[in-house]
């Protein structure tokens, strides 16, 4: 996934998220706020219709009959004109003293836990749980008692309540959605600029990179007249095995460029060694058989990736172990650099050289599958032939050079 998507999935996970818990609390702030003004609305009314008839002893004990009778009269009007359903008065000790249902008077019911917060002073507002009724506790202040002397217990129908809080939750949640979709937008149109930009840029660091490789193994492959572009074949065959073996695309990228990276080393080496008509002596031969590491001394300090290193420094690592420079064995040889040798030797044998000639692609395909299991990887060369066909080359021509002196077939390639 590229970087635009990474962020695209991750912010928009995020931003749900956030919408979720920013929704969540301004909803739950939105009812609060509701209740709040309830209580604050029901305390108002409570205030105006009943505080003033009130006195200090009414909450002494539960009221007489004609107390009750008389507080009733005079609520009754607003009760209707409001939508209260039930009013109660509790005294300090949490014993309901008035209520315009008579049974309950005088008793000590359940004491709801607002009650106490009520004559702490503050006004509270809840909703039933069965959303049936909204009951409002606040406290009764009497002119010249500094203290609550008791508590108002109002019922009322929580309908145009609930109504409102609906209402109002639904606007919440649609300002914070709306805010989230504009802040992620915005962010989403910022990030995917610069993601533009970026994509460019290293598109044109990758193109001036292939570049730049592509040049130095043509200056290589110049140093020897005779190998024509046989740095780019390496790469090419070497890129369709990695696809047949299935290696992740890093790994077939990295055994791309590394093709045309495999003789690197070459550079150090004298021209008079590289183009030598004749068999080499000990001397020369170590000397051109040092050029995998001068290949890997030249990459070591850039910063490309590892396995292009690895790969310039083992291809010529045998399977049996009698390869150089460090005599690998096996899997212990990078599959990246096994797979240049295959490559390597095919397009060796298939291309004529000063110091021998080309031999047809079926008999290189003979002597790969001769030297699997010691030169060679198995698995690789098996690859590797399924390649010639499956790049339209089953039968590629030699790109002989005619008139050209042929070198023993023991010089190490």
């Amino acid at each position: 996934m590229t970087l635009l998507g990474r962020f695209t999935v991750t912010s928009a996970v995020l931003a749900i998220v956030l919408a979720v818990a920013l929704g969540a609390f301004v909803s739950s702030q939105v009812t609060k706020a509701a209740l709040n003004e309830a209580a604050a609305t029901t305390v108002q009314a409570a205030d105006s219709l009943l505080t003033p008839y009130l006195v200090k002893g009414d909450f002494v004990h539960p009221l007489w009959p004609a107390r009750i009778q008389h507080l009733t009269s005079l609520l009754r009007p607003h009760l209707i004109e409001h939508g209260i359903k039930q009013v109660r008065l509790w005294s300090r000790d949490a014993i309901i003293v008035y209520s315009n249902n008579p049974e309950h008077i005088g008793l000590g019911l359940m004491t709801p836990p607002e009650v106490w917060e009520a004559l702490r002073g503050r006004p509270v507002a809840v909703i039933s749980a069965n959303r049936q009724a909204l009951n409002v506790f606040a406290p009764v202040r009497l002119v010249g008692v500094s203290e609550p002397s008791g508590v108002y217990e109002v019922t009322l129908s929580p309908a145009p309540l609930l109504a409102h809080i609906h209402a109002a939750r639904i606007r919440a949640w649609a300002y914070v959605l709306g805010g989230i979709l504009l802040i992620y937008g915005a962010l989403v149109g910022l990030v995917y600029r610069a993601s533009r930009t970026m994509v460019q840029q290293q598109t044109f660091l990758q193109s001036a990179f292939e570049g730049i490789i592509q040049a130095l193994a043509a200056a290589i492959d110049a140093k020897d007249a005779y190998t024509g572009n046989h740095s780019a074949e390496v790469s090419r065959h070497a890129e369709a095995t990695a696809r047949v073996l299935r290696l992740p695309a890093k790994d077939i990228d990295a055994v791309r460029i590394a093709g045309y990276l495999h003789d690197l080393g070459k550079i150090g080496i004298p021209d008079q060694i590289l183009r030598k008509a004749g068999p080499l002596d000990p001397v020369e031969q170590e000397k051109l058989c040092s050029h995998s590491i001068i290949g890997y001394r030249i990459l070591r300090p850039i910063p490309v990736d590892e396995r292009i290193k690895l790969a310039v420094l083992h291809n010529h690592e045998r399977w049996d172990g009698g390869g150089y420079p460090d005599g690998l064995i096996g899997n212990q040889i990078p599959i990246h650099a096994r797979i240049l040798m295959v490559a390597d030797a095919y397009e060796a044998m298939t291309s004529s050289r000063p110091y021998r000639q080309a031999i047809p692609p079926i008999e290189a395909v003979a002597q790969l599958r001769r030297e699997a299991g010691s030169q060679f990887d198995p698995d690789v060369v098996e690859a590797f032939i399924r390649t010639l066909h499956l790049d339209g080359q089953a039968h590629p021509a030699p790109r002989a050079v005619s008139g050209r002196l042929y070198r023993h077939p023991s010089r190490v390639p």
